[in-house]
């Protein structure tokens, strides 16, 4: 009989620590930052709380985990449908369709942008996905505006951090109401607006093409 191979103890760790952000992404999300529990957290990853403790030395460490592991899932998401599509607005509508579809399905994405509204020390490693989405996006803005694809007496720093403000509302205000269960459409909605607002007439059904294609139920 074959003797069962071994796994080394980095690999062991790798895993541990992953169950357990897992795990503490589905309590996080389930009932927030300041309302869960180490021993929930252990309970809900699978593991003892000894070796949750060898990993990780308090709560604080283990949402920080939380987080970086969500900037890592959903940056290369945005950056897959940057390199995919042409246009700036159909870049923006696809790639919030993206975080749509981690949100929906993905507990470490909720619990990583539930986190960013905790304050203290978990607000400033959230906020920096912000800032770097937001610069991200203030650059494609800068294009359309410049070459007339998008309209908008804001500049484009601040046009982005509205965007962005206003996805980050929406579905928020979706889980507050209906647990999720409508964010695509409440962002799809989102979008209605935002495409009268910036988007110059002559574009404006070309762009609500996108919208319907990338929202379709």
């Amino acid at each position: 009989m074959p003797a069962t191979r071994r796994i080394p103890t980095q690999e062991r760790g790798q895993a541990t620590q992953q169950a357990v952000v897992e795990g503490a992404a589905k309590v996080f999300d389930r009932i927030g930052f300041g309302n869960a529990s180490l021993s929930m957290i252990a309970e809900a990853s699978g593991v003892s709380q000894g070796s949750m403790y060898f990993h990780f030395k308090s709560k604080e460490q283990i949402a920080l985990a939380v987080i970086h592991e969500q900037h890592a899932r959903s940056f290369p998401v945005m950056a897959q449908i940057s390199a995919q599509y042409d246009g700036v607005l159909e870049r923006l509508i696809r790639a919030s369709r993206a975080i749509v579809d981690q949100l929906e399905h993905d507990p470490v994405v909720r619990a990583g942008i539930r986190l960013a509204l905790d304050e203290g020390s978990l607000s400033a490693p959230a906020g920096d996905f912000y800032e770097d989405w937001i610069a991200g996006t203030a650059l494609e803005l800068a294009s359309a505006l410049d070459e007339g694809e998008l309209q908008s007496s804001m500049e484009a720093p601040d046009l982005a951090r509205t965007l962005i403000g206003f996805f980050t509302g929406v579905q928020l205000t979706a889980q507050a109401t209906l647990g999720r269960g409508d964010v695509a459409g409440s962002v799809d909605r989102m979008w209605r607006l935002t495409i009268d607002a910036i988007v110059p007439e002559a574009g404006r059904a070309a762009a609500n093409r996108i919208r319907e294609q990338a929202f379709e139920q």
